[in-house]
């Protein structure tokens, strides 16, 4: 298979509206799909929704017609289409996998029936305008699933009608179109190997490629990535290929990232950095044996900071602030004939010490006597309280190691708190270790909080996931009157892995 290049560029077609005007290296104005060309790319993802008129913010984009307007400039210019179904009106991920108005109210039965219909509606209407896609991706990241509640993990013998319906649609249109299955987590074998497993007993068509996210700052290391796709093209026989990536050219207050993320990512914002990244991902993908690893694609990066585009569009992108190409994005100029070993294993051993220097940071901990009681689990539940908003919440402690372990295979809400006695009125700190998986829509908050008599403080600390390692939660300061202060982790999450464990208040002034 060809070694693809490419960029989801779905929000071209909006931000062109509003104003957007692209300049190359030259400084002179540039025509989008030209800007990519010129810059190696070969390959353009769309995602489609179904009907985002039913949406607001969706301001009509990424329907049928502007998809057919669109896919009509990639062919132009000789580049390779992938089409992406969501199956919503709007955006469907890990977190969010809605059903289209439409279809809310149909039976299991009728909803299989409409992904077919609606996936060779599709098709059929882009073969007749000669803009077919190359290949479709049938659902958007549905590791969770999707259509919830009728296709939600682990109904998995529903949710593969469904994607099957989907498949069988495209190989009707035309069986040389080609079939990607798309999850995220592309760093965490172990999950993607449970649903793809899953799929198969419940009865999965065949399809053609398997496609993952993954973000560094999300979805494990970069030895990760490589393990993950080196054991997929392996196991499923299947060629693997990273359909959506990024990383961040700047620090921003209102960006995207934040410097907690660049730690876990293992390089912080910056130009330079942004093209280390994708060259260390092209390289990654590349060196999958038997050339089974066929392509990377970056997730919008024709985006500057403009009214209403949200934070992605500040720090993200592959364009500074004027709409001039960075030159990382030079990278996706690489073919496979580019890969190097000996620099990726140099990369690998960079960030291994890295990270060791990082745990060595936070092996020192604070000093001060901790207020909470069991803060290493060794007396079990004692102490504790468990808030579980879903039956199929899994929990374990594990003494020996004095931790937590939160999982479920469904989206869930969980909280983990504890009243600690606050003896004397003064400043405190808070802290809290957490390890686990991360995806798109993961929130989960350590905090703290006192109510006493008419006042209430509080405070919290997002945390930003990461299996790679334990990462340490500060709450600096809170001014605290004698009483209950009531400490806690909050998991609002996907399907995901949480660790959570040293729990400590302690008084500093």
């Amino acid at each position: 298979m060809k070694f693809y290049k490419g960029v989801d560029i779905s929000s071209l077609l909006e931000l062109e509206d509003n104003g957007l005007k692209l300049y190359g290296e030259d400084g002179q104005e540039c025509e989008a799909l030209e800007l990519c060309k010129q810059n190696g790319v070969n390959s353009v993802r769309l995602r489609i929704w179904n009907d985002p008129s039913n949406v607001p913010e969706a301001r009509g984009y990424c329907d049928l017609e502007h998809t057919i307007t669109f896919a009509k400039r990639i062919k132009a210019y000789g580049m390779h289409f992938m089409l992406d179904f969501h199956y919503s009106d709007f955006w469907a991920d890990p977190g969010k996998q809605r059903k289209p108005k439409a279809w809310k109210d149909l039976s299991p039965e009728a909803l299989v029936q409409a992904v077919y219909a609606y996936t060779r509606e599709v098709l059929t209407r882009l073969t007749e305008e000669s803009c077919q896609p190359d290949m479709v991706q049938v659902g958007n990241e549905i590791r969770s699933g999707m259509l919830f509640p009728d296709g939600e993990v682990p109904h998995f013998k529903q949710l593969a009608r469904l994607v099957n319906a989907g498949i069988q649609a495209v190989r009707d249109i035309n069986p040389d179109i080609q079939v990607m299955i798309h999850l995220d987590q592309g760093g965490k074998y172990v999950f993607l190997k449970e649903w793809f497993d899953s799929m198969i007993e419940a009865g999965l068509q065949t399809f053609d490629v398997i496609g993952v996210s993954y973000y560094p700052f999300w979805h494990g290391t970069f030895m990760d990535l490589k393990n993950s796709l080196d054991a997929l093209a392996e196991n499923y026989n299947l060629p693997v290929i990273v359909v959506e990536t990024a990383h961040p050219w700047r620090r921003s207050a209102d960006g995207f990232v934040t410097e907690e993320q660049e730690k876990i990512a293992g390089f912080c914002a910056g130009i330079k950095e942004q093209g280390e990244v994708m060259k260390l991902i092209m390289n990654i993908v590349a060196s999958v044996p038997n050339e089974m690893g066929c392509g990377v694609y970056y997730w919008e990066p024709l985006v500057v900071p403009m009214e209403g585009q949200g934070s992605w569009a500040n720090n993200m992108g592959v364009l500074d602030l004027n709409g001039q190409v960075l030159p990382g994005f030079k990278e996706f100029c690489f073919e496979r004939k580019d890969y190097s070993k000996e620099y990726m294993q140099q990369v690998f051993a960079d960030l291994k010490k890295k990270a060791e220097a990082q745990a060595e940071e936070m092996s020192r901990m604070p000093e001060g006597t901790n207020l909470v009681k069991n803060p290493t689990f060794a007396d079990g539940e004692t102490n504790w309280m468990f808030i579980k908003k879903q039956e199929n919440i899994q929990t374990e402690i594990h003494r020996k190691e004095g931790y937590l372990q939160v999982n479920s295979n469904q989206n869930f809400n969980f909280c983990i708190c504890q009243d600690v006695y606050i003896h004397k009125a003064g400043t405190y700190a808070l802290s809290v270790q957490y390890r686990g998986t991360n995806t798109t829509d993961v929130n989960v908050l350590f905090y703290g909080e006192q109510v006493c008599y008419d006042t209430k403080v509080h405070a919290e600390k997002q945390i930003y996931p990461t299996d790679d390692r334990w990462m340490r939660y500060d709450i600096e300061r809170m001014e605290l009157k004698e009483g209950i202060l009531n400490i806690g982790v909050q998991m609002n999450t996907p399907p995901v892995v949480g660790k959570i464990r040293e729990f400590k208040v302690w008084r500093i002034e």
